[in-house]
């Protein structure tokens, strides 16, 4: 369940990707045919960046994509290695529990005070919503993997 729930998000992401690279062509063809590119292209095209970003952090994270360190964890085996997985997924639970609590903290303010972009006048509030959701989900899933035995091999198929 978890996966499919985080491959709609990583489909999102995709997505997000797509819009971004349809507005910046479009822009690209408004500034030289026609002179006058989009006003909202780079508010829209940094807050799509931001969503694929964080739409794709937790399938990155359920599927063991994310990056990891393990020049000394791989040499690990039995309880040592255990150990290893166990305080590397606390101390990513750790990082997205903090970010997801300062991010809606923001969040919060924003939505309370209805902010929008600079120029384009854009709501923030949705953009601000799936960044804390996602960086919660993914701290989730990261203490559900700590409960797991450490992946050895290679991460989960796409």
């Amino acid at each position: 369940m978890i996966l499919v729930v985080t491959r709609m998000l990583a489909a999102l992401a995709g997505a997000a990707i797509a819009v971004m690279t349809l507005i910046v062509v479009a822009s690209v063809v408004m500034r030289y045919l026609v002179g006058a590119p989009f006003r909202f292209t780079e508010e829209l095209g940094g807050l799509l960046l931001a969503a694929c970003l964080f739409a794709a952090l937790p399938y990155a994270i359920a599927a063991n994509l994310n990056i990891r360190v393990t020049l000394v964890s791989e040499r690990l085996s039995g309880v040592a290695a255990r150990v290893a997985w166990v305080v590397g997924q606390a101390i990513l639970v750790a990082f997205c529990a903090v970010f997801a609590y300062e991010a809606w903290q923001i969040t919060e303010l924003t939505l309370r005070l209805a902010l929008r972009s600079e120029q384009a006048r854009l709501p923030l509030g949705p953009w601000l919503v799936l960044m804390t959701a996602s960086a919660a989900a993914g701290g989730a899933i990261a203490a559900w993997q700590a409960l797991r035995p450490p992946p050895r091999d290679k991460p989960l198929a796409l």
